[in-house]
């Protein structure tokens, strides 16, 4: 570690313990239960469930819209077709506005105890805390959701020239369902991996990430929130995809995915038997889904 991360580390570990947070054990691999009843406790859940609760909003009025832009020469797109319609610049703008704010909705309930660290220690090391708390935070938010923007884009991009692909070869077309369904089992066998546990080990601990990747001011804000988005991004990848490509961000499907990740990340914490669960569920979907065709369109309609 650089001299700065083993300061602020333990600044950090000093600070827990003189408000009597620190783990009984002192371990330095989990995070302290420094997310107590507090007023900025409250007031972090508060602001970003508010957030959160209005992106919900937008998204459900701002969906129908996108769904009746139809590539040209198709009087009536359905599902991720109707999403990604065109590489024109208003059809992607439009998209990616509607994506960030899906993911504001999704993501920013799981972000609650980062904020709260965030807010609650980091700031204090700042030459200016206040400035931190009213900038910062906004600011540490902004680079986490410009991660989501750049995967947004990139997933974009694949969906349409595959289904380009797919317009050209038609027999391809035929494909779509087991397309479908190999999304919803590489989800599945995703929870098994090792990349997914070293990302998600980065989402679950404040401590930890802050502790390794910390840095100072407003700019430094929006590298740590860039910075945690990365690890966010590829923790939750496979989900995005199940949303766009087999969900076609229909509204229920992004509840039921949100439910999933605040779970994963702030209730059970990454554990592996729930990490189990949902690799068993993602699987057995996926392998109904292949045998039973027309759950694939019920999904989108949901």
């Amino acid at each position: 570690m650089t001299g700065k991360t083993i300061i602020f580390s333990s600044w950090i570990f000093s600070s827990l313990a003189r408000q009597g947070l620190s783990s009984s054990t002192g371990s330095p691999t989990q995070s302290p239960p420094i997310f107590y009843r507090d007023r900025l406790a409250i007031s972090v859940t508060a602001v970003l469930l508010a957030a959160a609760g209005l992106a919900w909003v937008a998204s459900y009025y701002l969906m129908p819209f996108m769904m009746m832009s139809s590539p040209p020469g198709m009087m009536a797109a359905t599902g991720v077709v109707a999403i990604v319609s065109s590489l024109s610049l208003p059809s992607i703008a439009f998209f990616e506005v509607v994506w960030i704010i899906g993911m504001a909705a999704m993501m920013f309930p799981a972000m609650i105890p980062m904020v709260f660290f965030y807010d609650k220690i980091k700031t204090k090391v700042e030459s200016n805390p206040r400035l931190a708390k009213i900038l910062g935070t906004p600011l540490f938010l902004a680079g986490y959701l410009a991660t989501y923007a750049l995967f947004g884009l990139a997933a974009y991009l694949a969906v349409y020239f595959a289904i380009s692909l797919s317009s050209a070869l038609p027999v391809l077309a035929s494909l779509s369902v087991a397309a479908s369904a190999t999304i919803l089992i590489g989800t599945g066998l995703y929870q098994f991996s090792s990349l997914k546990t070293r990302c998600m080990s980065n989402c679950v601990s404040p401590l930890g990430f802050f502790t390794a990747h910390s840095y100072g001011g407003l700019t430094g804000a929006f590298r740590m929130g860039f910075s945690h988005g990365k690890f966010c991004t590829v923790c939750c990848s496979a989900y995005m995809l199940v949303m766009l490509a087999v969900g076609a961000m229909s509204i229920p499907v992004m509840l039921a995915l949100t439910g999933v990740i605040a779970l994963e990340k702030v209730i059970i914490r990454g554990a592996t038997w729930f990490n189990r669960i949902i690799a068993v569920a993602f699987i057995l979907l996926g392998i109904l889904v292949l045998l039973f065709p027309s759950l694939l369109s019920a999904i989108q309609t949901l």
